[in-house]
């Protein structure tokens, strides 16, 4: 985009694999993610723009395949970045979580002004590919966890909407339909891996060393950080121990 000073940070990885504390601790050491967000820091109307073009394509976060398939063709690519790019062009702010208040006009002068900024939303993770040929130059931070806790997670999450009411989401209920969805978005996500700016990560290893990492994480996104913020960010990371409820 022609008016933003710098690119964004792309937080990517399957649902249930760490990236809410991530995306939560690289906000504490400076990293803009938006404004009007939802309780796992992403902006409803991004996910919104994501899953209508999924239905579009007969697919949704939970059933990717016939999205792939279709972006894997040149007519599917071509369609979903033209898709992406009149969307942003047209409504920037709306869509990475800024409102039209005073504070909301701040932090969009802040990103004009060269801040750093970025967002985090799982369903990007499948249209890495086509966000990158509208920011060529994003920094994607992948985010990667044990594959069977993560399906595991998703299952568990799954059931617990079912128990409080909620209609079953097709075939989540099945650990190894999990499984294979989480491999499915470790696929899409590895299709931006021969991006110059892309850092894949161990969210375990993050969860062992907060400070350490999330150093190395803030030297990836070109983060200027202070030990009074990193202490921040480090103390707001789980343990392994302790089971995650990132998205």
């Amino acid at each position: 985009m022609k008016d933003r000073h710098r690119p964004p940070v792309i937080i990517i990885g399957a649902h249930r694999s760490g990236t809410t504390a991530t995306a939560r601790a690289l906000e504490l050491v400076g990293l803009q993610i938006g404004q009007h967000l939802d309780s796992h820091r992403e902006p409803r109307a991004l996910q919104k723009l994501h899953e209508e073009y999924l239905g579009k394509v007969g697919a949704a976060w939970h059933n990717p395949r016939p999205f792939l398939e279709w972006i894997d063709t040149a007519e599917g690519e071509q369609d979903c970045v033209s898709y992406l790019r009149e969307n942003v062009e047209r409504d920037f702010a709306r869509i990475f979580g800024y409102r039209g208040n005073p504070k909301g006009l701040w932090l969009r002068w802040r990103i004009n002004s060269g801040a750093h900024w970025g967002w985090k939303e799982p369903r990007t993770t499948l249209f890495a590919r086509t966000w990158l040929e509208i920011f060529p130059n994003a920094r994607i931070l992948h985010v990667v966890r044990d594959p069977l806790a993560a399906a595991e997670s998703i299952r568990e999450r799954e059931l617990k909407f079912q128990a409080a009411g909620d209609r079953p989401t097709s075939n989540l209920s099945d650990l190894n339909y999990c499984k294979q969805l989480v491999d499915a978005y470790l696929g899409a996500a590895e299709l931006a891996a021969n991006s110059a700016n892309y850092h894949r990560f161990q969210f375990e290893e993050l969860q062992a060393n907060p400070p350490a990492m999330l150093e190395q994480l803030a030297n990836f996104c070109g983060l200027r950080v202070s030990t009074r913020n990193l202490a921040a960010a480090a103390a707001s990371i789980r343990p392994a121990r302790v089971r995650s409820t990132s998205a």
